[in-house]
């Protein structure tokens, strides 16, 4: 794998655009720090992603052709 680039769930912008994007909402009452943290970074090295309760995530993955891996099959 060459590189993980994280979408929008219909995979037309980058993820960190699209949060650029968001609206931000106050809620009467509220003290706003009662975030759902959601779409932890994807650890480049184990390539792990994690998913909360009813999350969907889209990645395009790009990989390196020039890698002979298969060449022994």
């Amino acid at each position: 794998i060459k590189e993980v680039k994280e979408k929008s769930l219909s995979a037309n912008q980058e993820r960190t655009e699209m949060e650029k994007k968001r609206l931000v909402w106050k809620v009467e009452g509220s003290s706003g720090n009662g975030g759902v943290s959601r779409g932890g970074p994807v650890d480049p090295k184990e390539l792990t992603v994690e998913l909360a309760p009813m999350e969907i995530r889209t990645f395009i993955i790009y990989f390196d052709h020039s890698s002979h891996l298969f060449d022994a099959l």
